[in-house]
C-alpha cells in the first residue's frame, strides 16, 4: 500500500473554498502535488473513507492536511473530525491536523498545528512528515 504512495502528493481535507485554494497554492508552489477534499457534506455529511473503511484519496497521498474544521463538525452530525483523522492514521498516512487546540502529537506521523497556519510553518510540517516517509521507505 505505501509503495503506491506519491512522496511528492498531499490530501488538502478543507471544507473553505478560500482557505483551501490557499493552502493548495503554497503546497502546489514548494512542488508537491495536491488532492483536494472538502471532507464530508452534505446529505449526511459521511466520509465515503468511513463509509467504506478507507479513504480512497489518501491511498495516493504521503501527508494529509487535516483541518478538523469540518463541515460535519460544524452540523454535529456524519463524520467526526477525529474520526477522519483515525482513519489516516491506521492507513499510515502521515497527518498535519489543523485545529483550534492543540493536542498530542505522534513523532512522525502527526504534527498539529493551529488553523490558518502560517505558510512556512505549514511547509515545514509537510516537508517534515513527507522526509520521515521517505526515510522509512528507504529502510524497507
Amino acid at each position: 500500500m505505501k509503495a503506491e504512495r506519491e512522496a511528492r502528493a498531499v490530501l488538502l481535507v478543507e471544507a473553505d473554498a478560500d482557505e483551501r485554494d490557499r493552502l493548495g497554492s503554497w503546497l502546489e508552489e514548494e512542488g508537491f502535488d495536491v488532492i483536494t477534499c472538502t471532507g464530508p457534506t452534505e446529505p449526511d455529511y459521511t466520509c465515503v473513507g468511513a463509509r467504506a473503511g478507507a479513504c480512497p484519496l489518501v491511498e495516493a497521498a504521503s501527508v494529509v492536511v487535516l483541518d478538523m474544521s469540518t463541515t460535519s463538525e460544524g452540523v454535529m452530525q456524519g463524520t467526526a473530525a477525529e474520526e477522519l483523522l483515525g482513519l489516516y492514521l491506521f492507513a499510515g498516512a502521515r497527518v498535519v491536523a489543523l485545529a483550534s487546540h492543540p493536542g498530542e502529537e505522534i513523532r512522525g506521523s502527526l504534527i498539529r498545528m493551529h488553523r490558518h497556519p502560517e505558510r512556512e510553518d505549514l511547509l515545514r510540517a509537510v516537508r517534515s512528515l513527507s522526509d520521515a516517509e521517505t526515510d522509512t521507505d528507504a529502510l524497507l
